[in-house]
């Protein structure tokens, strides 16, 4: 009677073995988990640097962090793009392209290396900055700076003055920098200096200006933002006295 009972007995305590073997591994196994969980959020957001307000074409990284024009926020890392500034170290050498607007979220390619002695100037893909010198009225008497946007004329001035003639030949040309640092005390003063304007063009229309501006006259006018581009035809004498 005692065989069937022990028998009993010893089965009960496998089971309970077993129970209890099962149930600690499964608590050491959700222990293991559990810590991962908190990391594993914390990896879907990142710190982005953003521009607090907006900065100027030419402004080093560096320069930015240190006053303030950049600083980090919290992203989810799904949203940001995969070049996103994390560390003021991505564009300490740099300098900005172009004009940041506030809010901005920051990337890598806003600040490349500068590509010029003065550090200041980066030229656009597939342009290259000319320097030309103009007197005050002709280069719109200081207003412009760098940033603006300019249209060219060429006035042509021939051996016979009914061939003379002034064309529209470019637009929409950026201007990377003015005189080197800055503008005029006073823009319109009419007997300001001659001033260096450094244009980023084509080596085409760079091949036009140099041409107009050793043989005949540029003269240049400022353009809005966002301004069309237009077709003109162009004035010689008998265009320009047309209608008077």
């Amino acid at each position: 009677m005692r065989a069937p009972l022990a028998t009993k007995s010893k089965t009960g305590f496998i089971a309970g073995l077993v129970l209890f073997l099962v149930g600690g591994s499964a608590a050491a196994y959700l222990a293991t988990r559990s810590p991962a969980a908190p990391s594993g959020a914390a990896a879907t957001r990142v710190q982005v640097f953003f521009a607090t307000t907006t900065v100027d074409t030419g402004t080093s990284g560096s320069i930015a962090v240190a006053q303030g024009l950049l600083q980090t926020r919290s992203a989810e890392l799904a949203t940001v793009p995969p070049n996103v500034v994390t560390d003021p170290t991505q564009i300490a050498g740099g300098v900005a392209a172009t004009a940041i607007p506030a809010g901005t979220v920051v990337t890598t390619d806003m600040f490349p290396a500068p590509q010029t002695r003065i550090g200041t100037v980066v030229i656009p893909p597939g342009k290259r900055a000319l320097a030309l010198m103009l007197q005050p009225m002709p280069g719109i008497a200081g207003f412009a700076g760098a940033g603006d946007l300019v249209d060219v004329y060429g006035v042509v001035q021939g051996a016979d003055p009914a061939a003379s003639r002034v064309q529209l030949v470019l637009q929409s040309v950026e201007v990377l920098k003015v005189n080197g640092a800055g503008l005029p005390a006073i823009q319109g003063a009419v007997d300001g200096p001659s001033l260096v304007y450094l244009l980023a063009v084509t080596p085409g229309d760079a091949e036009k200006l140099i041409f107009l501006s050793e043989f005949n006259k540029l003269y240049l006018d400022l353009v809005a933002k966002g301004e069309a581009p237009v077709v003109t035809p162009g004035a010689g004498p008998a265009e320009a006295l047309r209608g008077v």
